[in-house]
């Protein structure tokens, strides 16, 4: 007697004669893991900002935020905080690459700006990994520091792309965020923990004291006091769960 045999089911069916679903790889379900990364970044020679915060190393310079114009332009809205109050927009027309500034107000210790400039070299880099830096960040003597959150796998390429306009670049802190890209700090305590940073608060021994700093920040002793307190335990506790 002659025996029947069955047909082989083609790869794209089951026994059944039904499709058969793709399989999906358990790493292709999972998404990439979020990384939070703090980088301190040495601007090449070029960038307006480079040049003026070479050429004055105690103001201290915060990025508040951007805008892409188009054109190789870039609209940044900058804060300048200087010890004596100077017309800092006269100087910073004449830097290579500005286009146009507007200043938010007059002249005094704290200057806000509005430049149109050529844009970074950076830009293109961040757009082609569909990533961010967290607004606002300092630049002293030359040297941005940002922060940048996003899919493990993208933060990392970005780091090696950026290596090659900027080989010094020094990783300050890296941590897996599990919640989100959430905010350990207030904008508020941000802003001061930074502050504080860059004036040598935290350093061994410090640059400056308690007092001189309230000074400075135009703060009550006993209020930065308990503010740097809360910032510093927020901070730790973070660093307990993380380990």
């Amino acid at each position: 007697m002659e025996r029947r045999t069955r047909p082989t089911p083609s790869s794209g069916q089951s026994r059944r004669g039904r499709p058969r679903r793709p399989r999906v790889s358990s790493s292709a379900r999972r998404p990439s893991p979020l990384l939070a990364c703090r980088i301190r970044v040495p601007l090449p020679d070029g960038p307006w900002i480079q040049r003026f915060s070479r050429a004055h190393p105690d103001v201290h310079i915060e990025v508040l935020n951007r805008l892409d114009l188009g054109r190789d332009r870039t609209l940044t809205e900058v804060r300048l905080r200087s010890p004596e109050a100077t017309p800092w927009e006269e100087e910073i027309r004449t830097l290579p690459g500005v286009l146009h500034v507007d200043p938010l107000g007059p002249p005094g210790p704290v200057t806000l700006l509005r430049v149109v400039h050529r844009t970074s070299a950076f830009v293109p880099i961040f757009r082609r990994y569909q990533l961010m830096r967290r607004f606002p960040f300092p630049v002293e003597a030359g040297v941005a520091t940002w922060v940048v959150v996003g899919p493990e796998i993208k933060v990392r390429r970005l780091l090696d792309a950026m290596r090659s306009k900027a080989p010094d670049l020094t990783v300050e802190s890296v941590r897996h965020d599990s919640a989100q890209g959430r905010e350990i700090l207030t904008p508020r305590q941000e802003e001061l923990f930074r502050r504080a940073m860059a004036e040598g608060y935290f350093e061994v021994p410090r640059r400056v004291t308690l007092t001189a700093l309230a000074a400075r920040l135009g703060m009550a002793v006993s209020s930065l006091s308990e503010a740097l307190a809360i910032i510093e335990k927020k901070l730790l506790e973070e660093r307990r769960v993380l380990s």
